[in-house]
């Protein structure tokens, strides 16, 4: 019998890579010495990818700045559980690259290192002592009810996965796949010039930009593109659209979850970071005029 590879030994069967042994504190101080890179967070239904410089990654329970200009990644620690650095394939051109494994081997997030200190810092990392005892740190405790839940502990749900708990915070407000009025939403954001923040969670990592909508593309996937960033998602994964309201910098504030078969988070627009007041106004109304009852329900 031939046991199924994970993601990870499917990487090293056709990649040179090598193991870095390194805490996930000490990997996130040195993510954002690598300079410029094109960091990517995957789902298998959606996707973010943007090009720029890592601000520090948070973890879950911990304060989170989205930062407009800047890779954004909030971790569970056990997201961090591998580290590999894999060396440049010229015949496939593709640069020397950075990626995360969780425990079980599943692939939590990528950057593709294109700046000229990313190898030395890459070789800085391997001989980096590994900080004992990191790993026993306790995630977040959740509230027992979605009313006590604040936007930073939404974010902290959807990183780690919360399927029941997430089932709890809002019910479904659009049939199955029916993202034309997500589409909607985009679109007016783009046409009205709205600043929106976009996430994407994968077994653990959650990352997150915040921009104004450049262009919205549709089909087989939608697409977006904010700036450096791109973010696109398949409707036909969606099952379920959710808008949850939550405690905000400027009191409550609607996120809209796009949530997969197995009720899992895909993919998140609301209002991360610290939006101006009128950037808030201007996204709760769209979403009213988008959604109707379904969020007035909240």
């Amino acid at each position: 019998m031939t046991l199924p590879r994970t993601e990870l030994d499917m990487l090293l069967a056709h990649s040179v890579g090598t193991r870095i042994d390194l805490d996930p504190s000490s990997v996130a101080r040195h993510l954002p010495l690598l300079g410029d890179v094109v960091a990517t967070t995957a789902n298998g239904s959606a996707l973010i990818s943007e090009l720029g410089t890592y601000a520090e990654p948070t973890f879950a329970g911990e304060a989170f700045t989205v930062r407009p200009g800047e890779v954004n990644l909030r971790l569970s620690r056990s997201a961090v559980s591998s580290l590999i650095a894999t060396a440049p394939d010229d015949d496939a051109r593709q640069p020397a690259g950075l990626w995360m494994f969780d425990g079980e081997g599943a692939a939590v997030h990528r950057a593709h290192l294109i700046s000229e200190p990313a190898r030395l810092v890459v070789d800085t990392m391997q001989l980096a002592p590994r900080a004992p005892g990191t790993e026993a740190r306790p995630g977040p405790a959740f509230p027992g009810s979605p009313d006590e839940l604040d936007l930073l502990g939404l974010l902290d749900v959807v990183t780690a996965g919360d399927v029941e708990l997430l089932g709890r915070l809002a019910p479904p407000v659009l049939a199955p796949c029916g993202v034309l009025p997500v589409v909607e939403l985009l679109c007016l954001l783009c046409e009205h010039g709205v600043p929106v923040g976009m996430a994407v969670p994968n077994n653990g990592c959650l990352q997150s930009c915040v921009g104004w909508v450049d262009h919205v593309e549709t089909g087989d996937v939608v697409g977006v593109v904010s700036g450096p960033t791109q973010f696109a998602f398949g409707p036909g994964d969606v099952v379920a659209v959710r808008v949850v309201r939550t405690h905000g910098v400027h009191g409550p504030v609607s996120t809209v979850l796009l949530t997969g078969v197995d009720g899992r988070c895909l993919a998140l627009l609301g209002q991360l970071g610290l939006p101006p007041a009128s950037a808030v106004t201007a996204w709760e109304r769209m979403v009213a005029d988008t959604f109707g009852d379904g969020a007035d329900r909240i």
